[in-house]
Parts: C-alpha cells; sequence; structure tokens
C-alpha cells in the first residue's frame, strides 16, 4: 500500500479534527488553511460526528433498521457505527466502503468481524458495492437499509451527479430504508466557492461545498423523520449538551429521510 502524504487527504484532515492520530503534516497545513475560512470547522466536525451516531441509533431503534451502508466511513476515533447499532441490535450489518487505502486498510484492521464488510470501493458505484455484498451474503435486500453518506459528499463534483446516484441508490432498495446525510455549508456563496477551490488544490480531488438548496435535492421523494432537514444540531440533539457555535456562517446541514 502506498500512502501519498505530501497531499492532504480528506479523512486524514477529518480525524485530525475529530482528535485523532492519523494525519500528516501536509492534513495539518490543509486544516489551518481551511480554519482560516471556517474557524469553527473544528466543532463542526463533531457536530457532524455526533449526528451520524444519533442518526444511527434512532433508526435501529425507532425504525428497526438492522443493516447499514457506510459511504466514505473515514478514519474516525470513538465508537463506530456498527459498535452504535448493536447496542440497540446485537445482529447488525454494517457494509463500510471507501477508496482511500489508509482508510481501507484501518476499516479492515479495526472495524472487520462476521457482521461487518469492508469495501474498496468508489462510492458512488452502486452496482459494484451491491454486487460485493451479495456476493458475501450480506445485504439482504428484501430489508430496510440505512444509507450513511455523513461529512463525504463534499468530495464528489457536481459533473458525477450525486443527485442522481442517491435517487437511483434509493429506488432499489426496499420501502422503509432511510438516508443519514450531511454536508457543509456556508451562507455565502463566495465563500464556498473559495473553500472549494482551496481545498480541491490542497487535496488534488474535486471538493465542493453546496448550498442548503442543492443538499435540500438530496432528499427529494423522501419523507424526513426524525426532525426536518436543516442545521443537524436540532435534528433529536437528546440529552448531551449541545455544542454552540460562536460564528453560524458555517453549519453542517442534512436529516434523516425514510423511503415510502
Amino acid at each position: 500500500m502506498v500512502i501519498e502524504v505530501s497531499q492532504a487527504s480528506d479523512a486524514r484532515v477529518y480525524n485530525f479534527l475529530l482528535g485523532g492520530s492519523d494525519y500528516y503534516e501536509s492534513d495539518r497545513q490543509a486544516t489551518r488553511r481551511l480554519a482560516a475560512y471556517a474557524p469553527t470547522i473544528r466543532p463542526l466536525a463533531r457536530i457532524s460526528r455526533q449526528f451520524l451516531l444519533r442518526a444511527v441509533r434512532y433508526l435501529a431503534l425507532e425504525h428497526g433498521v438492522s443493516q447499514f451502508l457506510d459511504h466514505g466511513v473515514g478514519l474516525p476515533i470513538g465508537d463506530s457505527v456498527h459498535q452504535i447499532a448493536r447496542r440497540v441490535n446485537k445482529s447488525c450489518r454494517v457494509a463500510y466502503i471507501d477508496n482511500d487505502p489508509m482508510v481501507v486498510a484501518h476499516a479492515r484492521m479495526m472495524l472487520a468481524d462476521e457482521h461487518t464488510l469492508v469495501l474498496d470501493a468508489d462510492m458512488m458505484d452502486t452496482s459494484l458495492i451491491l454486487s460485493r455484498c451479495e456476493q458475501n451474503d450480506f445485504l439482504h435486500r428484501e430489508v430496510p437499509v440505512g444509507v450513511l453518506f455523513v461529512s463525504s459528499l463534499h468530495c464528489v463534483a457536481d459533473e458525477r451527479d450525486p443527485w442522481r446516484h442517491i435517487r437511483d441508490l434509493m429506488d432499489v432498495l426496499p420501502s422503509g430504508s432511510s438516508l443519514v446525510l450531511s454536508h457543509l455549508t456556508a451562507r455565502d456563496a463566495a465563500i464556498r466557492e473559495e473553500v472549494s477551490s482551496v481545498m480541491s488544490e490542497l487535496t488534488g480531488r474535486s471538493w465542493v461545498v453546496r448550498s442548503p438548496a442543492e443538499i435540500d435535492r438530496f432528499f427529494e421523494g423522501l419523507v424526513p423523520v426524525g426532525g426536518s432537514v436543516g442545521d443537524v444540531t436540532q435534528w433529536k440533539p437528546g440529552p448531551s449538551p449541545k455544542l454552540k457555535l460562536a460564528d453560524l456562517t458555517w453549519l453542517v446541514y442534512g436529516g434523516v429521510a425514510r423511503k415510502p
């Protein structure tokens, strides 16, 4: 496995923001550049992670979801999706999907067990992902699925039409399947464009900060559950203290929505 350490990685930057240790100097420098535009980026990363864990627990507990597709698993620290889900249902299955070599190696070492599957795949390659799940007798297509895209779609350029991809994926899944999605956004279009350009340069891959209206499009045809689509700190905040942001220029925008 060859890891390019001179260029920042989205997964390693996220790990650094969450207080992890799987990063290099290039990732630290990229974070400094990002923080110049978004000073609250560290609490925003924690907000996104907390939202993911709340949403997984909610779907497992309130809707009986027992299988999940986690697109863009990254290098998180603390509890993982399958650990949260299995506190509700010990038989929950999770397929972790990523194509970053360091992430895949980490996931296979730290997350793999009889009820998890780690796939080295582009998260937009639905046919490959579903095919590999079926080959491993992992995904039961007649049973609702929790589809997770949390802080991952900023790596997918508009030209790849991620809206169509998510629509097509939800179309082939059974009724009762749910989409959990969050995305960094800013109120100012000029700032969104500037950060998209800077992070594309630093990571060497497409990076796009979308508007709330563009994020809303991912939920078309689905029914929001647990709260409305918007600032994820407002989505079932639970008993733990809610992170407060002094600067509301930036927010993590998303929600949970169910296929009728």
